[in-house]
C-alpha cells in the first residue's frame, strides 16, 4: 500500500514540474501561455460554440442571433469548455491551465491502468515517458478535444477492467457511460465501444476468447449493460440532431471527412503524390492558392451529383467553404451524404491500391515523422536529420509493440483489450497522419511496448490497492 502511494505521489509531481515548464517556458519564450490556443481552425468553432453555450444557452457557431443549432461538433469538448468559461470566464487561459491539469490526472489515471500489465518498474518508466511525450505536451497547449478524450479513454479502459475483475454488471454500465462520453468528445472513437462490445460477445460465446484470469466470466446481462449505458448516453444527442435537423447522426462530419481528407489521400497515394499532401489538402489560409486539384475534382463531382439545386447554390459548393464545415445554404446533411458516396467511389475504384495506403499509412502514424525522413514532403521545412531524431523514439515503441505481439502471443488474452482500443484508433484515423491523431493512442502503445504478464494474484492485489488509492 505505501508503495503504491509513493508511485503515485511520485507521478503526480513529475507531471505537475513537467507542466509547470511547459507553461513556464511557453510563457517566457512565446510571450503568454495562450499563444498556442487558436492555432488550429477547429479551436475557434469550440470556442465560439462554448460561449454561446454559456452567454446564450446555445450550441451554435453562429456570430449573431437568431443562433443556429450546430451540427458540425459534437457535444463533448464544447461543454467542458463552457463549464470552465463558466467559472472563470472566457479567458482562453485559465483554458489552457485546465488542460494541463487534465494532463495531470491522465498520468494518474494511466499509473492505475498500467500496474495490471507490468512489474512496478516498468510501470513507472511507461508513465515517465507518457508523461514527457513531446506531441501530449505540444498539443496540450491547444483548445483541442484531444487531452480530454486521453482523459476519458484512460478512464473507459479502467472500468472495463474493473468490470472484469469484479464480474460487475455496474461496472460495464459505468464502462459504457463513459464510452458514450468518450464518442461525444471526438467521433473518431465510435469504434471503441464496438470493438469492447464485440470482446464482451466473444468472451460469452466462446471459452477460447475469454480472459485467462479464473475471475473473468461473461454474462448477458453485463454485455447488455455496456451497450444499453453507451447508447443510452450518445442517444439524446442524437436525438437533438433528429430535432433540429431531422437526421439520425453525430454530425454533418463523416462525409466531408470520407471524401475531402481519406479519400483525397489515397488518390494522392495512388497517383504517386504523397508528398503534396500538407498542401493538397491543407485548410491553412497561407496555401490556399496553392492547387488543391483532388479537391477541386470532388467539388465538381458535387456540383454535378446536385445538379438540381440552384446555380447559385451549385457554385458555392467548394471546398474553402464544406472543408471545415459547411458555410453555404445548401443542407449540410445533403452535403455530407453525396460527399459520403463520392469518397467511397474513390477508395473503391482500386481497392487493393486503397488497402496498401491505408495500411501503410498507419504505420505512418505510429513513426510519424519517419516518414517524412523517408519520403520528403512539400512544404515542410524541418530538416530531415530532425525529422529523424524525433521520429526515433516512436519507432523503438511500434518494434517493441510487434516484438510484444510476437513472443507474447500465448498471452492475447492479456494484452487485447489495449490492442482492441489501439485499433478502434487507427482504423478510424488511416489515411491521415498527423500527430494529433496519435497522442490517444500512446497509452496503449507503452502498455504494449513495456507488456510483461504477471501473476493472476498478484494481478488483482496490485488493482484492489490501486482502487483503495483512488477511494481514499
Amino acid at each position: 500500500m505505501h508503495d503504491n502511494r509513493r508511485s503515485l505521489l511520485t507521478v503526480i509531481i513529475l507531471a505537475v514540474i513537467a507542466h509547470v515548464a511547459l507553461i513556464g517556458f511557453v510563457h517566457v519564450v512565446k510571450g503568454g501561455v495562450d499563444v498556442y490556443a487558436f492555432r488550429s481552425l477547429d479551436a475557434q468553432e469550440y470556442y465560439q460554440i462554448a460561449r454561446h453555450v454559456v452567454d446564450h444557452g446555445a450550441f451554435s457557431q453562429a456570430v449573431t442571433e437568431p443562433f443556429e443549432p450546430d451540427t458540425w461538433r459534437t457535444p463533448g469538448y464544447p461543454i467542458f469548455l463552457a463549464g470552465f468559461i463558466w467559472l472563470f470566464g472566457a479567458i482562453p487561459t485559465a483554458l489552457i491551465l485546465a488542460q494541463q491539469f487534465l494532463c495531470v490526472l491522465n498520468a494518474a489515471l494511466f499509473l492505475f491502468v498500467v500496474r495490471s500489465y507490468m512489474s512496478p518498474g516498468r510501470a513507472m518508466l511507461a508513465v515517465g515517458f507518457f508523461v514527457l511525450e513531446p506531441y501530449h505536451l505540444f498539443y496540450s497547449l491547444w483548445l483541442m478535444a484531444t487531452t480530454l478524450f486521453v482523459t476519458l479513454l484512460l478512464l473507459v479502459w479502467l472500468s472495463w477492467r474493473r468490470a472484469e475483475r469484479m464480474n460487475s454488471v455496474w461496472w460495464f454500465i459505468v464502462a459504457g457511460v463513459l464510452s458514450g462520453m468518450l464518442v461525444l468528445v471526438r467521433p473518431i472513437g465510435i469504434l471503441v465501444p464496438v470493438l469492447l462490445a464485440l470482446r464482451g460477445f466473444l468472451g460469452i460465446v466462446s471459452p477460447w476468447s475469454r480472459p485467462s484470469s479464473s475471475l473473468s466470466r461473461w454474462t448477458w446481462p453485463m454485455l447488455a449493460g455496456f451497450c444499453v449505458a453507451t447508447m443510452s448516453t450518445i442517444g439524446p444527442w442524437i436525438g437533438r440532431n433528429i430535432r433540429v435537423a431531422n437526421q439520425i447522426a453525430l454530425s454533418d462530419q463523416s462525409g466531408v471527412v470520407m471524401a475531402y481528407f481519406k479519400a483525397a489521400e489515397v488518390v494522392l497515394w495512388r497517383q504517386g503524390r504523397s508528398a503534396d499532401r500538407f498542401l493538397e489538402t491543407s485548410l491553412d489560409p497561407r496555401r490556399s492558392d496553392y492547387p488543391h486539384s483532388v479537391w477541386d475534382e470532388i467539388d465538381r463531382r458535387l456540383r454535378k451529383e446536385l445538379y438540381y439545386l440552384p446555380e447559385s447554390q451549385r457554385n458555392s459548393l467548394h471546398w474553402a467553404n464544406l472543408a471545415q464545415g459547411n458555410k453555404t445554404d445548401v443542407d449540410s446533411f445533403l452535403i455530407s451524404k453525396q460527399l459520403m458516396r463520392i469518397g467511397l467511389s474513390y477508395m473503391i475504384e482500386s481497392p487493393l491500391s486503397t488497402v496498401a495506403c491505408l495500411t501503410t499509412r498507419c504505420g505512418s502514424i505510429l513513426t510519424f515523422p519517419l516518414n517524412l525522413v523517408l519520403e520528403p514532403a512539400a512544404g515542410v521545412e524541418e530538416s530531415r536529420e530532425r525529422q529523424l531524431v524525433k521520429s526515433f523514439p516512436y519507432l523503438i515503441i511500434t518494434v517493441l509493440v510487434l516484438w510484444t505481439v510476437i513472443r507474447q502471443r500465448r498471452a492475447w488474452r492479456d494484452w487485447c483489450i489495449p490492442m482492441l482500443l489501439l485499433l478502434a484508433l487507427l482504423i478510424m484515423s488511416t489515411p491521415q497522419f498527423d500527430p494529433r491523431f496519435r497522442v490517444p493512442m500512446m497509452p496503449m502503445l507503452l502498455v504494449l511496448a513495456f507488456f510483461k504478464p504477471i501473476a493472476p494474484e498478484e494481478t488483482v492485489k496490485v488493482e484492489d490497492a490501486s482502487v483503495s488509492v483512488r477511494d481514499k
